[in-house]
């Protein structure tokens, strides 16, 4: 685990400087607090900034267990180290302009755990895709870098740029060419034949 010092050169007095300053830019209002929608785009800032460690679930955890709507400075500070004065190191996932994490699939990480449908084949008939598919993967052969999506299907259009809220949009039309014959709802007549 990294303690919150050794993350850059900045002392801790100075990323504490800059912290507070962005905590005054964020409270527009002049409070002296931020509620629970600044605070998410002030972590998220902080985060960005990378000079001083965050642990948002004890955040979390802090204003749930005061059942708070608000987060003062002094609390951030004392909040934002965690339980233990530092934030244990996990593997963040990091996501790139389109939405693709980094972090592997669970499938991935270990090798040894990794389960195949390997079917069994006529000896004679045996093919030589077959013989390099029995092969079991290695650690080696397991990505690193993991670029997929959930693998879910689809059921709307997403837009999003980067640094920006996503739009759903579900409006789908059929704009393909109509080759039935138009027919009047007021009587025979009036029914369209080219």
């Amino acid at each position: 685990s990294r303690e919150q010092g050794s993350w850059t050169t900045m002392s801790q007095a100075e990323a504490w400087f800059v912290i507070n300053r962005l905590f005054k830019v964020v409270d527009k209002q002049r409070r002296g607090y931020l509620d629970l929608d600044q605070l998410v785009d002030f972590v998220a800032e902080v985060k960005k900034m990378d000079i001083v460690a965050v642990d948002e679930a004890f955040i979390v955890q802090r204003l749930q267990d005061s059942e708070a709507e608000q987060i003062t400075l002094e609390q951030f500070k004392d909040w934002s180290c965690g339980p233990d004065g530092f934030v244990d190191e996990v593997e963040h996932d990091t996501k790139d302009p389109f939405g693709n994490s980094s972090l592997v699939p669970k499938r991935f990480v270990d090798a040894e755990v990794f389960r195949s449908n390997v079917k069994v084949q006529h000896p004679c008939y045996t093919t030589t895709g077959h013989d390099i598919g029995i092969k079991r993967p290695s650690q080696v052969d397991m990505p690193v870098k993991w670029r997929g999506k959930e693998g879910v299907f689809t059921t709307d259009f997403v837009m999003s740029e980067p640094g920006k809220m996503a739009v759903t949009i579900n409006n789908y039309t059929n704009r393909g060419l109509r080759t039935n014959k138009t027919y009047s709802k007021v009587h025979k007549e009036f029914d369209i034949d080219f």
